[in-house]
């Protein structure tokens, strides 16, 4: 049976309208209580109570608010995105409702933003992941920036992870003539899709591929030092010619334990990173990365909120940006 605020209200022992206005956020202009408010939103949260937008949006007018869904808020690569969609709204008059999962774990507490709020359309930044939460939003036009599909979902837009491992792979064994190639990742669903495209390349090109262990790290340039350190142990004579990384931050992070260590990139271990963050091309030595189409992404997303578009798949192909990580010297 689904929680009504009078529900919530018969249980503290107060007005339905106060209530409704701890709720939707104007509590404060009445000077209801700090402690009231706290109360109201714990016992909202116990009972699972969970309004419906569509009937917030019978209210009034457009909201001309963007909802986006962060995954991760301290992967760099998101932020770029962010950055991108909030300019596209500041054009266009839109409000940007940022919410986020801590761990990648969507909870109820997370996404009251976007419950309290009439959003006129929701970005979801990440791969993969629980997305039943999006059933309370079947009349809100969803997008998302990254990889897996949800009935939920009107635009699903990601990188061609195939035509990007070529790319990479093709500069590695075709231009400089490496052979030996490891993948370095972390334990995720988009990295694992990411390996997947990278043994397919590595088969293609006919190297010697091999996957390191994954880090259990959070942190993409713990992960990084990590997996280096555990290569480090093998002894140098074993290290592989070249380095593929599943992200930006995680080659900063084997670049730096390398450096740590004697190992010279690109001289000893080339470096191949991804999604060409704007750290990338400052580090040192800079880092070869595959840029993904991050302008073209936004768009298309802020297209899904603004018109009425057909539901779609799209995988766009990105470009390899070459720098000192694996020039040849």
């Amino acid at each position: 049976m689904k929680v009504t605020q009078k529900d919530i209200a018969k249980r503290i022992g107060v007005s339905t309208s106060l209530v409704s206005r701890v709720l939707s956020g104007q509590a404060h202009k009445i000077g209801v209580h700090p402690k009231k408010i706290e109360d109201i939103i714990r016992v909202a949260k116990e009972l699972n109570y969970v309004p419906s937008p569509a009937a917030l949006a019978l209210k009034g007018k457009k909201s001309r608010t963007l909802g986006l869904v962060v995954y991760d808020f301290l992967d760099p690569y998101f932020a770029m995105v962010i950055n991108e969609l909030h300019e596209l709204a500041h054009a266009q008059n839109y409000s940007v409702l940022l919410v986020g999962f801590l761990n990648r774990q969507p909870k109820d507490s997370d996404l009251l933003p976007l419950y309290k709020h009439s959003v006129d359309g929701i970005v979801i930044l990440g791969s993969y992941g629980d997305l039943s939460w999006t059933d309370a939003f079947k009349e809100t036009p969803i997008a998302r920036i990254g990889h897996g599909t949800h009935p939920n979902l009107t635009l699903a837009i990601g990188i061609d992870e195939q035509d990007a491992m070529r790319k990479i792979f093709g500069h590695l064994a075709k231009d400089l003539g490496l052979k030996k190639i490891a993948y370095a990742s972390r334990e995720l669903a988009a990295h694992h899709m990411r390996r997947d495209a990278a043994e397919d390349a590595a088969k293609f090109f006919g190297c010697d591929y091999c996957c390191l262990p994954t880090s259990p790290e959070i942190s993409d340039f713990k992960a990084g030092t990590n997996i280096a350190r555990s290569l480090m142990e093998q002894g140098k004579e074993n290290l592989p010619q070249a380095i593929v990384c599943a992200t930006d931050t995680i080659a900063m992070g084997i670049i730096k334990r390398f450096y740590e260590c004697g190992v010279r990139v690109p001289e000893d271990v080339a470096i191949v990173g991804f999604d060409d963050i704007s750290a990338a091309a400052n580090y040192i030595p800079s880092i070869t990365s595959f840029r993904q189409p991050v302008k073209l992404f936004a768009q298309k997303c802020f297209n899904v909120v603004a018109d009425n578009v057909e539901p779609q798949i799209l995988n766009v192909e990105g470009e390899l940006l070459i720098r000192k990580s694996t020039m040849k010297l």
